[in-house]
């Protein structure tokens, strides 16, 4: 364990510790971040102009977070599996607000609900990666 880390001494600590900082990672206005700092600006706008590459990151962020999440709300009962997709959702409706808020326009709801719809698909990768893993380490 990193020397940094050591007071996240149990799993469930680290997964809680890791799953935070990838939330707050995940929130993090980007684009803003561009508009302030142009030459960051230019790096961001190349790599997520295309259409394709905004979907793929979106599903593979929102997979990775769901994955984490699975370390935490267990998703082993349809209830827990509810809870989990549920914060994922708020999780995707505060990334769209950040987004709406600091580019000060409301682009419409089609882009939103798109984006959340992708959010909601990742996070059902990231529950099945999470099973797969869970049959390979815990087999029967």
């Amino acid at each position: 364990m990193p020397p940094s880390l050591f007071f996240l001494k149990s799993d469930l600590m680290r997964t809680r510790f890791w799953t935070l900082v990838w939330t707050l990672a995940l929130l993090f206005p980007m684009a803003f971040l561009g508009r302030l700092w142009p030459g960051f600006g230019r790096i961001f706008d190349t790599l997520f102009a295309p259409p394709w590459v905004h979907i793929l990151l979106h599903g593979l962020l929102y997979a990775v977070l769901s994955f984490l999440l699975a370390g935490w709300i267990h998703p082993v009962t349809p209830r827990n599996v509810l809870a989990l997709l549920g914060c994922i959702l708020l999780v995707g409706l505060l990334h769209e607000s950040l987004q709406i808020i600091t580019a000060g326009l409301w682009p419409g709801w089609g882009p939103e609900l798109f984006d959340l719809t992708v959010d909601l698909a990742g996070a059902a990768l990231g529950l099945l990666a999470d099973r797969l893993v869970a049959r390979r380490h815990f087999p029967g």
